[in-house]
């Protein structure tokens, strides 16, 4: 008997007419190992006798073409399509299972789709992930051509699909799916699937299908590159499916139900054995949720780690619950080789924290920094989110002090948007929700911002919430487009000219909780190596004539001693602000930097014998 041939791609997940070459040749772009894909795939040649599959990465192929063929005369849109084809004609699969994780690769989805029903209309084509399992009736609207949706979890029901299609299983038993009746028009859809308990009987993902080695080569895997080694083998792994929390900002209780499941401890470390032994990884990042939601299963693995002192350092960079943080829990993790973990604060305001239901507290958050202020190993980013529409301008300033006073090595500050599947999409119109345009949505973390800053920003260099004693009024709340602008100038303040890593200093603060008045003195301790890694990686990742990430090398340097840097750095700047080409740069720059501070670091650069005491941010 023939064996059935299944093909597994992920549809790219950004705009791919917005795709940036130069971007791209400086590995600017997040490159993640499809881990659904290969986890499905594991599941399937478990469970199905007489099968093929194979994972054409997309997202890698575009990366690793553009990198590697800088003239190449196809633009982003074309590739795809021309990779997808050129693969349907190589391997001549019966089923193409599309990947679709985040709501902006819908348009991608239905490119792909549509090409190769095209190219052979005989070809199932199936869409499974988070976008689908909530917009699946919006994705038969907009692409027709899609044979079958699968909802929420496909570990299970992909492969009871699979039995189908091969003539053992009825239709009728099918869970976790939905189609389109092509006479009436009518989207349907079957009972759900239950989920997957006990997720240790799940196999190890199918890493054999993928390049997993390379994918360092042509893009970045989170922070865990930059922060660490880039040019190591770099793995994403998750453990816990779910979340705790239910902030209603995230899909994460929406698409994985209540509570959390994962692997055992003991499961954990026997794929991080594989993983370190057999592939060769050396760092990973841990794509978890939740990963410290129970005490117990944390220390074991942690403990694991440390017994067998692998030269591996990992991350959590999807952010841990401040609540799990204790001294014991952070002790262990640091000892386990964890370098790198987000804290999901999103906003300087209680009253927003309850709103979202956050399960944290300003008073919580303060407390829990002076734990973390004795692991200054561990890299610590900050995530937080403006433009909440009830927010007025002071509360959206709370928000931009607060990343300020924290002192995190790093900040991202995007822009609330209501995500499908999540209780605030739920909240918009219906109308609204069945014509939201996937491809607008405001996703601008740091990196996304400094890429597209021209665009980002058009006018009002000043700016209210920069200044908050120019307030009109306490209760206007800002438009959606100052808050970009501010959100972008606000980077650059924080992460770069006010960053601990180059400044340091002490916060001493009384602050006004809803619980009260708390104050908290922390001691801001300068790293000054870390700081020069996190602006060369601006510079060399995302935008190389980014004037202020330039500046603040000066400054590093100057610290240093490294007069040679210094002049390099200086001669940098007064170059990009020099050039016509680069007014906006100029116009930061200019609002920013104190004609005198640049000044006095021009004299420095010309004459390394010129002495001053060391510089100290004088901006705003």
């Amino acid at each position: 008997m023939k064996k059935l041939k299944v093909l597994l791609t992920p549809a790219p997940g950004f705009n791919l007419d917005k795709f940036d070459i130069e971007h791209n040749k400086n590995r600017g772009y997040g490159l993640y190992p499809p881990i659904q894909l290969a986890t499905i795939s594991s599941s399937v040649l478990k469970k199905v006798k007489n099968i093929d599959i194979e994972i054409l990465d997309l997202e890698y192929e575009l990366m690793k073409h553009f990198k590697e063929n800088e003239k190449s005369h196809l633009s982003a849109r074309d590739f795809i399509k021309k990779k997808i084809l050129d693969k349907i004609d190589d391997y001549q699969p019966d089923i193409v299972g599309i990947s679709i994780v985040f709501s902006v690769a819908h348009d991608n989805n239905t490119l792909i789709v549509n090409a190769i029903k095209e190219k052979n209309p005989k070809i199932t084509v199936v869409c499974g992930g988070n976008h689908p399992t909530f917009a699946y009736k919006r994705m038969f609207r907009d692409c027709p051509n899609i044979d079958f949706i699968f909802m929420y979890e496909g570990d299970s029901t992909f492969p009871e699909f699979i039995k189908y299609f091969q003539g053992k299983v009825p239709f009728k038993n099918l869970k976790g799916i939905s189609w389109l009746e092509k006479e009436t028009n009518e989207v349907k859809k079957s009972a759900s699937a239950p989920l997957i308990e006990n997720m240790d009987v799940l196999p190890i993902p199918s890493w054999n299908l993928v390049p997993l080695k390379t994918y360092q080569n042509y893009g970045t895997i989170g922070a865990i590159q930059r922060f660490g080694n880039e040019n190591l083998s770099t793995y994403t792994m998750q453990t816990v499916r779910g979340c705790v929390a239910s902030c209603t900002f995230c899909s994460v209780r929406s698409f994985y139900g209540k509570g959390v499941r994962s692997y055992s401890a003991k499961r954990v470390l026997k794929e991080i054995d594989y993983l370190y032994n057999d592939l060769g990884i050396r760092q990973l990042e841990i794509v978890d949720d939740d990963f410290t939601y129970n005490r117990d299963r944390t220390l074991e693995i942690c403990n694991g780690l440390i017994k067998r002192n692998y030269d591996l350092i990992w991350t959590l960079r999807n952010g841990i619950r401040l609540g799990t943080i204790s001294d014991e829990i952070l002790h262990a993790m640091v000892l386990a080789k964890c370098r790198n973990f987000s804290i999901g604060v999103e906003s300087g305001n209680d009253k927003t924290l309850k709103i979202i239901k956050k399960p944290v507290s300003l008073k919580m958050l303060f407390e829990k920094i002076k734990i973390f202020q004795r692991y200054p190993e561990v890299y610590i980013f900050g995530n937080f989110m403006v433009g909440f529409p009830w927010e007025n301008e002071e509360e959206t300033s709370n928000t931009f002090k607060l990343a300020e006073e924290t002192g995190f090595d790093w900040n991202s500050f995007s822009v609330f948007t209501p995500l499908s599947g999540t209780p605030e999409f739920a909240k918009m119109d219906k109308k609204k929700q069945e014509n939201f345009n996937f491809d607008s949505f405001r996703y601008t973390n740091t990196f996304e911002l400094v890429r597209n800053f021209r665009r980002a920003i058009e006018k009002q260099m000043e700016d209210s919430l920069m200044h908050p004693e120019n307030h009109v009024s306490n209760f206007k709340a800002p438009t959606e487009k100052k808050i970009e602008q501010v959100a972008y100038i606000k980077n650059l303040e924080i992460n770069f000219l006010k960053n601990k890593n180059l400044i340091g200093g002490v916060i001493n603060k009384n602050i006004k909780t809803n619980n009260g008045n708390y104050n908290y003195k922390f001691n801001r301790l300068k790293n000054l190596d870390r700081a020069i890694k996190d602006y060369e990686g601006i510079v060399r990742f995302v935008e190389k004539d980014h004037v202020i990430a330039h500046y603040c090398l000066a400054q590093a340097y100057r610290q240093k001693g490294q007069h040679k840097e210094v002049k390099k750095h200086i001669n940098k700047v007064t170059e990009i602000i020099s050039n016509p080409k680069y007014k906006k740069w100029s116009d930061y720059f200019n609002k920013l930097v104190p004609k005198s501070d640049f000044d006095e670091f021009k004299n420095y650069s010309i004459n390394k014998n010129f002495k001053t005491s060391e510089p100290v941010s004088k901006i705003l």
